[in-house]
């Protein structure tokens, strides 16, 4: 179980930032998650260092009755800030966004769109439909993360990050509580990396070069996607780099 980090407010608003800056079109991470994934959620996060510079936007399946508790929950799991979306906030590196229940969410030029769920409860897709915004307003900057959760949400919205010479990375579906999300996204053949939460932080030296498939526990996924190599390896390396806090991190991690 990660640290836990009391300092920081899970409520509190980003500071104002410059022109400059709400343009710098840093990397942003989507994580889709559903049934099974606060803990995925948590190790994830509390792997991940707090000046990696990039955003991190949490898509999860939320009862839409119940009140939002997730950023409270999450803020235990890492130094960053951790935000309940608000409609019209902007997205900062080295912070963490939360998707309010019933809700779903896009982003346009990084900033954070809420809207009351045109899908009755049970036929939502709002991992697929996050995913699809960040590809088309991060292109190559965009990153999708799927973990822990039932049905496919979230493999159309990582091809839309692949066609935008993005990177996917998916959770193992043996290390997953509900395993059809991953399984989803693997079989789709989307899949740049699949590993465990806690995978060593070595695999990413295993992590193969844009074009090749993905590997998973002595298997290959059957990714037929590639992109260009300098926009992978542009994205791919800080990922490395920057998620490194322990020994058993996420395996795009490497000391």
């Amino acid at each position: 179980m990660p640290a836990k980090h009391g300092k920081k407010s899970a409520v509190s608003s980003p500071a104002n930032t410059s022109p400059q800056q709400e343009t710098a079109l840093f990397p942003i991470v989507g994580i889709g998650a559903s049934a099974g994934g606060l803990e995925a959620l948590e190790q994830f996060l509390g792997h991940v260092l707090e000046n990696s510079g990039m955003a991190f936007v949490i898509i999860q399946h939320l009862d839409p009755t119940h009140k939002g508790i997730m950023p409270e929950l999450l803020q235990r799991a890492t130094g960053m800030e951790v935000f309940q979306v608000r409609d019209r906030l902007r997205v900062k590196p080295n912070c963490v966004y939360v998707i309010p229940p019933n809700k779903d969410m896009s982003i346009l030029h990084g900033v954070l769109h809420l809207f009351d769920p045109a899908e009755p409860r049970g036929l939502r897709l709002p991992i697929d439909f996050f995913l699809r915004s960040l590809a088309e307003d991060r292109q190559e900057q965009s990153i999708g993360v799927i973990l822990s959760g039932m049905g496919s949400d979230g493999t159309m919205g990582l091809r839309a990050i692949k066609e935008k010479a993005g990177v996917a990375l998916v959770q193992e579906p043996a290390s997953a509580k509900f395993d059809s999300m991953p399984r989803s996204a693997i079989d789709a053949g989307l899949a740049d990396l699949v590993a465990p939460v806690e995978q060593p932080a070595d695999q990413a030296r295993k992590t193969p070069p844009a074009g090749r498939p993905a590997r998973s526990a002595g298997r290959t996924s059957t990714c037929s996607c590639s992109h260009v190599a300098g926009s992978r390896k542009k994205l791919v390396t800080p990922m490395r780099s920057s998620l490194k806090r322990s020994s058993t991190s996420w395996g795009f991690s490497c000391r």
